[in-house]
């Protein structure tokens, strides 16, 4: 799972995107060159944290969530168009963007205006959007023209594209449209998942107004994150407490990315390796043994599945055994987010 973290100038993304990675500060890229810079944070899920301390396994993996910043880019408030040609290049292929709008007072920008600046990049992502759907119309025309069989699907799907973006409207706002595989090569960018997050002054808890359409919004203290997450957790609790910060960045923003992305996560266990795996909601269990090796999905037979909260209510699992919460369940069966399964199978 990877979410891209844009914003305009001076809007606080690479704070937020330290804030998230335990980072310090900008990295200086040699020669000036704008760089994607990606940071790997583990998933904070108490469940994985409890299961550790029963099976007391050689090693303890967490899910994780990868962000994409793009640093080393001066002078990118007075260059839209380099930034968007930046942001093309780098971002399509994330699975969502993390937009950072600024509400805070800014030395050089003045009074902070987010729901303009929301606006703004929403805009550039459907412009971006219709110059690359209008290119493939053009060209399915001209191979029409020619003789070729066109795809009619797909053309039909980029016209429905075409009709909802000259209407301003993001492709995300439209689900059939956003998830149809006809388009998935095309990562137009406003089909993505969209999480706005409001960067705020140390004291301003609020989240304003920003009129963003199907998107989710959050508000975090970007600065004030940033220092915090330079603390060690108990000092950093200490400094929640100060500001009434209840979670810290990492855990809401990671915990809206996996909503954002409508993600569950499995568990297996053992003496070995207590890990988390991120697939798909209602992902069938076939498909998810697909996810720890290859050769377990191609030999599934049944998966062993407990819930996570039978198994934390028995205390260990021959208890749930006895009070008949183990089960096993075929291929067809929608994997729920915190089962802990064993697979069997045979290869």
């Amino acid at each position: 799972m990877k979410l891209g973290i844009v914003g305009l100038g001076r809007s606080g993304k690479t704070t937020i995107f330290n804030a998230l990675t335990r980072r310090t500060g900008e990295s200086a890229p040699p020669g000036g060159q704008v760089v994607p810079v990606l940071g790997v944070v583990p998933v904070p899920d108490p469940r994985v944290d409890w299961l550790s301390e029963l099976y007391r396994p050689d090693k303890t993996t967490h899910a994780q969530v990868t962000y994409m910043d793009l640093q080393g880019m001066p002078g990118m408030v007075e260059s839209k168009q380099e930034y968007m040609s930046l942001l093309l290049n780098h971002m399509r292929p994330m699975d969502a963007f993390l937009m950072v709008v600024r509400n805070f007072h800014d030395p050089v920008l003045g009074k902070p205006a987010p729901g303009r600046d929301y606006r703004e990049l929403a805009d550039e992502f459907i412009i971006a959007d219709l110059a690359t759907v209008e290119k493939r119309l053009e060209k399915l025309s001209l191979e029409q023209k020619r003789g070729k069989k066109v795809p009619e699907s797909e053309r039909m799907m980029l016209q429905s594209c075409l009709d909802l973006l000259n209407r301003e409207q993001p492709l995300r706002s439209d689900p059939r449209l956003a998830s149809a595989p006809e388009l998935r090569g095309f990562t137009l960018l406003s089909a993505k998942p969209l999480l706005v997050v409001s960067n705020n002054a140390d004291e301003d808890d609020q989240l304003p107004e920003l009129a963003a359409e199907n998107a989710d919004t959050l508000v975090l203290r970007g600065k004030l994150e940033m220092e915090m997450a330079q603390l060690s957790e108990s000092e950093a609790q200490v400094f929640r407490e100060d500001f009434g910060i209840t979670e810290s960045a990492m855990t809401l923003v990671v915990q809206r990315s996996f909503a954002l992305l409508k993600l569950a996560t499995f568990l297996t266990v053992g003496e070995d390796e207590v890990k988390a795996w991120t697939i798909p909601e209602d992902l069938p269990a076939q498909e998810a043994a697909g996810a720890v090796h290859s050769d377990i999905q191609r030999g599934f037979i049944r998966a062993e599945v407990v819930a996570f909260e039978d198994l934390h209510r028995a205390g260990d699992h021959n208890t749930a055994r006895k009070l008949g919460l183990v089960r096993l369940e075929g291929k067809t069966y929608p994997v729920q987010d915190g089962d802990i399964i064993n697979f069997r199978f045979n290869v």
